[in-house]
Formats: structure tokens, sequence, C-alpha cells
């Protein structure tokens, strides 16, 4: 069994009762005492340290109950910042995060889809480092950044091992993202990002087992156990966006046939449909499944089924306390929507009680950003980093 010094279990019963603040608050040291079972006297000596540091402060609020009233505890919200990315295809958005959760700013940037990596994450690098600036934020404060983006993602080395969506393969992005900002940097799939968000603040708050499941520019699931990610022996669980759906289907992008990509996706349903007519986005699709033109009702209709049977799937192999669906073909067309649930209803059976069915993702646009930020907060510090 590994000893640890007392200065390690100081360090991690700090991190103990300033979690159980966040957690919590406000609360009050009696709560503390009661929830850690450690002594009055310890939790005092514990939350003078964290109020001196600058974590923690007395509000005005007292605690109820019988007995003599003591001042509630809260989180200081300037203890410290993490930036939120979200890289996507020609557009980044860039947030702040304080030590509340509260994503106080946040900006949406417009890039050069041509843009070479090192390109791209020296303009996000400059965008942070300006945002700072104006923010008159102090350097010392700031945690880190964390950087969601699609692909498959080496989330220990920072690695973007392949992003079909922005043309990367084996990309430092968190290393040369560090060297261009001075500041420690997390990356990790666009979607995980988003799951950790919808975990903490979002339709699956604090559940036992949620399952996230996207569509748009691409399609892929991000599985929360017990408030950890299920990440698989190389971190490709939930990347079913390679699922063979169709062996007489569509040549995907990696090489096989019928890829549940090449149906689900914005690009390929655009693809679909350019063999009708000439267009260039979903919201046109639609506006043709408006008019009741027998081509764009058919489209949608295979489309919805292969929704349908992939979040029926989904239930059925990971069987999570909640399911959340999420991506811009189902939040923002919803003519969509309401054909998927249609076809839901026709493809679950009687194991799967109709009642556990599917949330949809409650955050929007900032939720990338709100996980970034949190990944972020949750890994980069700790009583050391500042």
């Amino acid at each position: 069994m590994k000893k640890h010094d007392n200065g390690f279990i100081k360090k991690q019963n700090k991190k103990w009762v300033l979690d159980i603040v966040k957690s919590r608050r406000p609360i009050s040291r009696a709560e503390i005492a009661k929830i850690t079972d450690m002594s009055a006297t310890s939790i005092s000596r514990i939350v003078q340290d964290l109020e001196n540091e600058g974590f923690l402060r007395e509000t005005e609020l007292l605690s109820g109950g019988v007995g003599r009233k003591a001042n509630l505890l809260d989180i200081r919200e300037d203890a410290l910042y993490t930036i939120g990315v979200d890289l996507s295809e020609g557009m980044c958005r860039i947030g702040i995060m304080d030590f509340t959760d509260n994503v106080f700013y946040m900006e949406k940037v417009s890039m050069e889809l041509a843009q070479a990596p090192e390109e791209t994450l020296r303009f996000i690098a400059e965008a942070v480092n300006r945002t700072i600036r104006e923010q008159d934020l102090k350097p010392d404060k700031i945690a880190g950044i964390g950087l969601g983006l699609p692909g498959i993602v080496n989330h220990s080395s920072g690695v973007v091992n392949h992003s079909v969506q922005l043309g990367w393969s084996e990309i430092h992005a968190a290393g040369i993202l560090e060297r261009l900002t001075g500041y420690p940097v997390i990356v990790d799939n666009d979607l995980k990002m988003l799951a950790k968000a919808e975990y903490r603040y979002g339709a699956a708050q604090y559940s036992k087992s949620s399952v996230l499941l996207g569509f748009g520019s691409g399609v892929g699931v991000a599985i929360i156990m017990n408030g950890e990610f299920y990440r698989g022996e190389n971190n490709l669980a939930g990347e079913i966006s390679h699922v063979t759906v169709d062996i007489n289907g569509e040549q995907c992008k990696c090489g096989k046939i019928g890829c549940l990509g090449t149906i689900v996706t914005e690009k390929a349903m655009i693809r679909q449909a350019a063999r009708f007519v000439p267009i260039t986005s979903v919201h046109e699709l639609i506006g043709h499944y408006n008019k009741q033109e027998l081509w764009a009702l058919n489209l949608l209709d295979r489309v919805a089924v292969y929704i349908a049977v992939t979040i029926t799937n989904c239930l059925y192999l990971y069987n999570p306390e909640i399911l959340v669906l999420s991506g811009p073909i189902l939040e923002d067309y919803p003519e969509i929507r309401k054909l998927v649930e249609e076809k839901y209803k026709l493809t679950v059976s009687e194991p799967i009680p109709m009642q556990m069915a599917f949330k949809y993702a409650q955050l929007g646009d900032k939720a990338i950003v709100m996980g970034a930020a949190l990944q972020a907060q949750d890994t980069l510090f700790n009583f050391d980093s500042l």
C-alpha cells in the first residue's frame, strides 16, 4: 500500500472540503464536518486556510435549525478561472469560466477552413490571450485551457490522432497551444466535453450513468459511468460513426462501405439530397420536405429511421439511467426531431420501458465551452498549480 506524507493528506482534505462547498454551497462548517466525519476543529482549520488562500468566503446567510447560528460558506468566484474552447469547421467559441462554474464571457469567432493546424492553433492562442487581457484577468489566476474538437483524441497526451472534419492527423494540439499561450492545456473530443457539461449542469445532471448521442457534422457517443468517462482501451468507445449499418451503402472516407456517418450526418444528408436538386444546407432540404416533395419525404424518413434505430441500440447496448440526444440535426430542425420521435416508438420494444426513453440536451451553444472549461478545472487544478 502506498503511503502518503502529512502534506499530501492535508492537500487532499482541503480539496475534499473545497469540492463539498462547491457542490452544496452555501454550507455551514458543521455540515461539512458531518459529511467528512472530521472534527469541528479540523474543519475550522481547513476552512481558515482556504479563506486565507482566497478560495472560500463567509456569506451573510446563517445556518438554520436550533442552537447557535453560524455564517454559511461559499466559493469565491474570482479564486481562479478556466478557459473553454469549442473548435469546429470554420468556427471556434471561446469562453471564460469562474470558480463557481459560471461562464460569464463567451465569443464566437469565424475562421478560415483551409488553415493549417498550426495556424488554427495560433489563431486560437491569440484570441485566448486577447480575451484574457480584455477581461483584465491576472495570468496567475488562470488554471488552464480546455479544448474540445471533433475527432479521435488521445486525451492523455493531447494529440489529435485524426479529425475528418478538421483535416488533422497526429497533431500535438495541447503542446502547441501550451507553447503559444503559456498555460496548461487539455484536449478532448467535443462530444465528451458536451457530455461533461450536460452531466454536471444539464439533462443528465449527476446521473449514475448517462450516454450522450450526438448528430451533426459527425455522429458519436459519450459515456459517463459514476461520474467518469468510459473511454475503452484506445479511447475509441462511442465512435459509432463508423459502425456498419448498410452493407450495400455508400463508401465512407474511412474506406469502408455503409458506415452510419454516410447516412445521418449533415454532409451525408446534403449529398443525398443533391442527387435530386442542387442544395448546400439541411435548411434547404427541410424547405423541400415542407413542400411535400416526394424525394425529400423519403430521404428524411430514411434518415429518421436510422437515427431512431441508433437511439434504441444505444439503450440496449449501454442501458443508461439517462440517454441525452444532442446535435444540430435534432436541435435545429423540429421536423426531423418529430420524425425521429415517431420512428423511435416503432423501434423500441418491451424490454425497454417507454418511460425510459431519452432527453434532449439543455445547454445549447455554450455546452462544449462549458464542458471544456469544467474538464480543464477538474484535470488541471490542484493547490500546487497556482
